[in-house]
C-alpha cells in the first residue's frame, strides 16, 4: 500500500480518507507510546489522582472524559462557575466556586467542613462520581497546611470506599518539596503523556 501526497500536503490512502502530515505524526507518536509504555490505563474507581500542571487543562480533560463515561461531575475551582459552564456548554457540570464572595454555589476557602459536606453529599448521591479539585493552592493559602492535608486524607478514605474518582490539579511550583511529597504519598501521580 502506498501513500501519495497532494499539492496541499495531505496524504491519501488509496481506499480511505485524507490525513494531514500532522495527523500521521500524531498517530505514529501514539503507536510509539503504546509500544514503549503499553496501553494507557483507564482511571480506576476509588482512587485519587494528582495532575501536575500550571493550568487545569489536563485535569479538566480527564474529568470530562469521566463525565462522558457516565460519572456524575463535581468541580471545585477558583474559576467562576459561569465561565466554566459557558466553556463546556452541553455538559451538565456542577461547579463550586472557592471564593469569599457571596453567591450561588460558592464555598468560603476557610470552611473546609462545608467543602467536605458538599463532597460527601455528591459521593453519596449514588452511582459513580467524579470530583475535580482545582484550587488546592488557594486552600493552602487560606488554611493551615495540616488542616488541608487532613482534609485530603479524609477525602482519600471516602473515595477509596466508593465508586468515585478524585482528580487534584496542582501547580507544583506553589508547594514546598515537603508538601508536594505529602500530596504524592496518597495519590497516583499522572505524569505528562
Amino acid at each position: 500500500m502506498s501513500f501519495s501526497p497532494d499539492s496541499n500536503g495531505a496524504i491519501y490512502k488509496p481506499d480511505g480518507p485524507a490525513y494531514s502530515r500532522v495527523d500521521m505524526a500524531f498517530e505514529e507518536d501514539e503507536l510509539f507510546q503504546r509500544l514503549l509504555f503499553g496501553r494507557r490505563k483507564e482511571l480506576e474507581d476509588g482512587r485519587c489522582y494528582l495532575v501536575k500542571e500550571r493550568k487545569p487543562d489536563r485535569g479538566l480533560a480527564l474529568f470530562l472524559g469521566l463525565v462522558d463515561r457516565g460519572y456524575r461531575p463535581l468541580v471545585i475551582t477558583r474559576q467562576h462557575p459561569n465561565h466554566l459552564t459557558k466553556a463546556h456548554a452541553g455538559v451538565d457540570l456542577r461547579a463550586i466556586w472557592l471564593s469569599t464572595t457571596l453567591g450561588n454555589d460558592y464555598i468560603d476557602p476557610h470552611n473546609l467542613n462545608a467543602l467536605t459536606n458538599v463532597i460527601l453529599a455528591h459521593v453519596a448521591g449514588g452511582g459513580k462520581s467524579a470530583i475535580l479539585l482545582d484550587g488546592l493552592e488557594y486552600l493552602m493559602i487560606n488554611n493551615e497546611a495540616t488542616r488541608v492535608f487532613k482534609f485530603l486524607e479524609y477525602l482519600n478514605e471516602v473515595v477509596a470506599q466508593t465508586a468515585a474518582i478524585l482528580l487534584l490539579s496542582v501547580d507544583e511550583r506553589a508547594f514546598e518539596p515537603r508538601d508536594m511529597a505529602l500530596l504524592e504519598r496518597d495519590a497516583t501521580v499522572l505524569e505528562k503523556p
